[in-house]
């Protein structure tokens, strides 16, 4: 101690030690010390304490909520729009938080699309959703450091933090998890998704490569074009869209022979089934 120093305070050296261990990120991130599920408890007190005037994160801690985690959270809701900053240390639910929490106390069915609409524009949405365009199945801890790297932050550090962004993506359908690992929800697109973490995939391979619309589909040419990256073919009968990669296009090959066998076991079914033909008469 120098001189005409005097006793450093009581805790000095605490917060002295908590700052050096504070680990940047380039966005706000959720706290890694509650799990994702606290998240959903924490909007639904919003919402139900701030719905007309702003409160403090002190105010919704309670019952069910533990204490610190809404103060530890309230800064990573609000850069995702899930809450509104309104004066120092209060905050309001967005008008679409209000919805998804009255549309979660019906279903999740009907909270993800609305959480999905929230999310879907955020930092990590977006970096999860240029990763599996490029790599159509990863696995969790390869998206959890693409997230580390698009918010300049630790991995090691801040894995957990990171995985809470995944359960996000999850949960809004951004992101599926499947038995190979995960993918991008609409990479399923025509085909039946499979819910997260039931392990359950579908017949074929959910690799976005190729995306098939066949629905509300008026007459055109079946020319090629090339829109950002993409070819796209459309007929009267079908409307194909594919990653303009010679890889992709064998994975639409081996898609069109996987039908064709569907088609053509159909067919015999149905010939199978043939009305058999009246007996003479008398």
């Amino acid at each position: 101690m120098g001189d005409g120093e005097g006793p450093e305070p009581d805790g000095a050296e605490e917060q002295r030690s908590q700052s050096k261990s504070r680990v940047f990120s380039k966005y706000p991130l959720p706290s890694d010390r509650h799990p994702f599920t606290v998240h959903f408890e924490i909007l639904r007190r919003f919402v139900t304490y701030g719905r007309t005037q702003p409160v403090s994160a002190e105010r919704v801690e309670g019952e069910g909520v533990p204490i610190q985690a809404a103060s530890m959270n309230v800064r990573f809701m609000a850069s995702v729009g899930l809450l509104k900053f309104e004066s120092k240390g209060l905050y309001s639910p967005t008008p679409d938080t209000i919805r998804f929490v009255n549309a979660r106390s019906v279903s999740d069915d009907r909270a993800r699309p609305i959480m999905k609409g929230i999310i879907g524009g955020s930092w990590f949405a977006q970096s999860a959703s240029d990763l599996l365009r490029s790599h159509p199945i990863v696995t969790e801890d390869q998206l959890v450091g693409e997230l580390a790297l698009a918010s300049e932050t630790d991995k090691s550090k801040k894995g957990p933090a990171l995985a809470i962004l995944v359960d996000y993506l999850v949960y809004s359908g951004i992101v599926v998890r499947g038995d190979k690992g995960l993918a991008l929800g609409d990479s399923l697109s025509g085909q039946v998704p499979w819910e997260p973490g039931t392990g359950s995939a579908p017949d074929i391979d959910s690799r976005d490569v190729a995306r098939v619309d066949v629905a509300g589909l008026s007459p055109r040419s079946g020319a090629a074009t090339d829109a950002a990256g993409w070819l796209v073919v459309q007929t009267e009968d079908f409307y194909l869209k594919v990653r303009s990669d010679l890889s992709a296009l064998e994975y639409v090959e081996d898609q069109l022979s996987l039908l064709r066998k569907k088609l053509s076991r159909r067919s015999q079914g149905t010939e199978g089934l043939a009305t058999p033909s009246a007996g003479p008469s008398t």
